[in-house]
């Protein structure tokens, strides 16, 4: 008999490649330059690498592309949990300017988990690891996933 700890593992590591899934097959995530590089319950890393293609008419990283990358942290933190969710409200600070070649490494994390929201929080950082932008969202739960 497997110990619950064994238990979650095998149900996260299934999440974590449903998530995978997502970002290698779904058109939108092909146009969206990101890399998971690691996952937990309710937390996700992922790198995000800016091109030019990525950035405004001043050169810097546009500012919608930036909640995007937010809005996948903060959805892959709550898919981590094994809910499918769709964005209630999102709030954004862009904090520094993020130029074309720069890589980002963004963090999110759920920061409160109720019965039919998910509220979650992230962080961009660049390569020195001084924070670019930060969100915060909410999150409304569609359902739970079969685990």
């Amino acid at each position: 008999m497997k110990d619950e700890r064994t238990e979650l593992s095998d149900v996260l590591k299934r999440r974590v490649f449903n998530i995978h899934q997502g970002v290698t097959q779904i058109p939108y995530f092909k146009n969206l330059p990101c890399k998971i590089q690691d996952v937990d319950e309710g937390w996700v890393r992922v790198a995000f690498d800016i091109t030019p293609n990525l950035c405004n008419y001043r050169g810097i990283a546009a500012g919608g592309v930036l909640a995007a990358f937010c809005d996948t942290l903060m959805g892959m933190a709550s898919r981590s949990l094994g809910y499918q969710v769709t964005t209630l409200e999102i709030n954004m600070n862009y904090i520094r300017p993020v130029h074309p070649g720069q890589n980002l490494i963004g963090v999110g994390q759920v920061v409160h988990h109720g019965g039919r929201t998910i509220v979650a929080e992230c962080e961009l950082m660049d390569e020195n690891g001084k924070v670019v932008v930060k969100g915060r969202s909410s999150f409304y739960i569609l359902r739970k996933y079969d685990d």
